[in-house]
């Protein structure tokens, strides 16, 4: 019968752990308010998505050096995965800025809902323009 020959984390290495958890919920939940503000407050969400990966990434070394519960790993492993989308997606909207900012200045102004869909039916076309310049098809 094997035992497992690692000891226990100490209750301030697990207090230490929890605090990371409840960083990481916070920055998740600030990124994803934060990628709902118009521009350029969406500079916001990136810097939080950012932060989020950051202490994801020290959470999950922390929980594995100190060997706590695979719930801590797959939680910060899950933060990762978070932090990254909305990275990517606040970069993507800064990359696009003026697409974006016109974007939201038509889905501010519109009123009804056929004038949301033109605003959204405009920005996709315009970023499948783009999308266009950078893959030509013969």
């Amino acid at each position: 019968m094997e035992h497992d020959t690692r000891p226990r984390p100490s209750e301030e290495q697990t207090k230490n752990a929890s605090l990371y958890l409840r960083v990481l919920l916070l920055l998740v939940l600030a990124t994803f308010l934060a990628a709902a503000l118009p521009l350029p407050w969406k500079i916001a969400a990136l810097v939080l998505a950012v932060a989020t990966v950051v202490v994801s990434i020290v959470g999950l070394v922390k929980s594995v050096r100190h060997g706590l519960p695979g719930t801590l790993r797959i939680t910060f492993i899950f933060g990762i995965i978070v932090g990254g989308f909305f990275a990517l997606t606040a970069l993507a909207q800064m990359v696009f800025w003026p697409l974006t900012a016109q974007y939201e200045e038509c889905t501010r102004l519109a009123v009804t809902q056929s004038a949301q869909e033109q605003c959204t039916n405009e920005y996709s076309e315009k970023l499948l323009d783009y999308n266009n310049l950078f893959n030509p098809q013969s």
